[in-house]
């Protein structure tokens, strides 16, 4: 049985292990989690359950062995983001939540074929992490972005099947005149686009 020994690692490490060691073993065979940290053996318990590995844990003087199955492979939030798992008893987590803004259709300031440039690279490298935000929100000219036939809107589609939430400013859709060029997101409203900006445990700008 394959072996994913955490011990004398505090939090978020043996979960990362944990997710980790489980994409080496096929889907339906068992793994063998190890760990030394009573907290850490709640949070992997939490963990596992969530993923669909059906735990069942046994307590050997201060070690807990943990036997999984591996699941099917999922999109699902907790293989990406493990570290949401980690609490201390009494102590609330923080959230590792965040939300990517784009105020306009290049990345910072200065020279514009620059910042296009960037845009383009960030949400492509994006796409490819494993810790997605859980909105991206476009105002401003950044809903250009998200305009039929540009590369960026192809990257935003990818990020949207991977369950990232594109919300597009309707006002600023209106003022562009752009409407009927949108081709990936969602049109929203203020209320929600200020809504999500106050809920979110953190806001990247670009």
């Amino acid at each position: 049985m394959f072996t994913i020994d955490t011990k004398g690692h505090l939090c978020p490490e043996p979960l990362i292990m944990a997710r980790n060691g489980l994409r080496e073993v096929k889907e339906g065979e068992k793994a063998l989690i190890i760990t030394d940290n009573e907290t850490s053996y709640q949070n992997l318990m939490s963990f596992l359950s969530d993923l669909g590995a059906n735990p069942v844990a046994e307590q050997k003087g201060k070690e807990y062995f943990i036997e999984v199955t591996k699941p099917a492979e999922t999109s699902d939030q907790a293989d990406h983001n493990p570290e949401a798992y980690c609490s201390v008893p009494g102590v609330p987590a923080p959230s590792t939540d965040y939300v990517v803004v784009a105020r306009s259709a290049q990345m910072g300031e200065g020279d514009a074929d620059l910042g296009n440039l960037l845009v383009r690279g960030y949400l492509n490298a994006l796409k490819g992490m494993e810790h997605l935000p859980t909105h991206i929100i476009m105002y401003n000219s950044g809903i250009h972005l998200t305009l039929e036939g540009s590369d960026t809107a192809l990257a935003l589609g990818e990020l949207e099947d991977r369950g990232v939430s594109i919300i597009v400013c309707g006002t600023c859709v209106d003022f562009y005149q752009v409407k009927s060029k949108v081709g990936v997101g969602r049109i929203s409203n203020m209320y929600q686009i200020a809504t999500l900006l106050a809920e979110a445990g953190h806001v990247v700008y670009l």
